[in-house]
């Protein structure tokens, strides 16, 4: 808890966190849509990470999330991301 994302390459153990761009530390849930994107459900907001560049989704934002603590994120093969918070669910229409 608080040292966000770890991933193995094949030939080491690498770690990703807010300070490369997370949203934050704490990683609750994990998906990855059909385009390999992944999504992370974090203390603080919703990332999306291409492989390349990181996105952050959080309450108060203009994508409207109702809560930062993200428990649960759903890619649905439509391009829709449900994200499952605290204070309830949120539908992003990422690929419309």
């Amino acid at each position: 808890m608080g040292g966000g994302v770890s991933f193995y390459d094949g030939k080491t153990w690498q770690s990703l966190t807010s300070e490369d761009g997370l949203a934050g530390d704490v990683v609750y849930s994990i998906a990855q849509d059909d385009d390999g994107v992944f999504w992370f459900g974090t203390n603080k907001g919703l990332s999306r990470y291409d492989g390349k560049a990181w996105q952050t989704f959080a309450k108060g934002g203009p994508n409207g999330l109702i809560d930062d603590n993200v428990y649960a994120v759903i890619a649905h093969p439509s391009g829709e991301i449900w994200v499952g918070t605290r204070g309830g669910v949120t539908r992003l229409g990422y690929g419309e």
